[in-house]
């Protein structure tokens, strides 16, 4: 077994490498962006701020397909939720010892500080580069994650679900407890890696990027499910806390070209006119 120290270099040396690889093609990032847009300033605080109660307050303007698409996730939480002993049952009689090993890598992905890297590493490569995408690709995933992860660690201080590794039964609840073992529900690393990884692919037109950016944030939930630390209906909840957070964030930060005033003057014998035009 590599000794940790190495694991993490390879993780960290792969941020990098993805950060190189956005940062040298900036053809896959959407959009033409202004300056003011990717800064990590007094602006952006302002922004996260009205995007962060935006998102917390969106259901008040629900339509008819949010509330189905609400339906749907949350009736398949629910069945998964009646599955979830028999799945992470049938998981924890399947782990091997190279499965442990693989689990090990990919949870980190879904970790604070390897997605704290990944960020850095994009807006620090935006700014080498001057590449105004990669730097509010950057920051837009750093609003996702932390409006996940606050939705999230609410979720888990209310619910109190115990995790499946206590060894107690799914229908165990220690509601607002502040103990690790009954926060349970969801899963914060299943919402953190889907928030970036939904991000980054929303930002992107480049396949692979989203091919790449999806797999990995699967792969963490599952490991989580693996490591006996959640319930499937957990990970399959977070991901999804993650995945809508990012989507409603990078809705609202669509870019849009300013609406520009033009005059034009027209001289006849005749007459003389001025137009006015507003062009969007």
């Amino acid at each position: 077994m590599k000794a940790p120290e190495t694991r993490n270099k390879r993780i960290i040396s792969f941020f990098l490498a993805l950060a190189l690889i956005l940062s040298a093609s900036p053809r896959f990032l959407l959009g033409e962006i202004s300056a003011s847009e990717c800064k990590l300033n007094k602006e952006f605080l302002l922004r996260f701020s009205r995007d962060f109660k935006e998102t917390l307050f969106s259901p008040r303007d629900w339509k008819k397909k949010d509330l189905l698409t609400f339906s749907a996730v949350l009736g398949t939480g629910a069945l998964l939720y009646v599955l979830d002993g028999e799945i992470q049952e049938w998981v924890q009689d399947h782990r091997t010892s190279t499965s442990d090993d693989v689990s090990d890598v990919v949870r980190k992905f879904g970790e604070g500080l390897f997605l704290g890297g990944l960020i850095a590493a994009l807006y620090t490569s935006g700014e080498i580069t001057k590449n105004n995408s990669l730097r509010k690709t950057a920051l837009l995933s750093l609003e996702s994650w932390l409006t996940s992860g606050f939705i999230v660690h609410v979720f888990k201080f209310v619910t109190g679900r115990a995790r499946p590794h206590t060894g107690e039964s799914r229908n165990t609840f220690h509601p607002f407890s502040t103990k690790a073992r009954y926060h349970s529900f969801p899963s914060g690393h299943s919402a953190s890696a889907f928030a970036v990884a939904t991000t980054i692919a929303d930002q992107t037109e480049a396949v692979l990027v989203d091919i790449l950016a999806y797999s990995l944030a699967t792969s963490v939930a599952l490991s989580r499910v693996h490591d006996n630390q959640h319930w499937f209906s957990d990970v399959f909840i977070g991901s999804a806390v993650g995945y809508f957070v990012a989507k409603k964030i990078c809705a609202l930060n669509l870019n849009q070209k300013p609406a520009r005033l033009g005059f034009s003057f027209c001289f006849r014998e005749d007459s003389k006119m001025i137009s006015l035009s507003l062009y969007f």
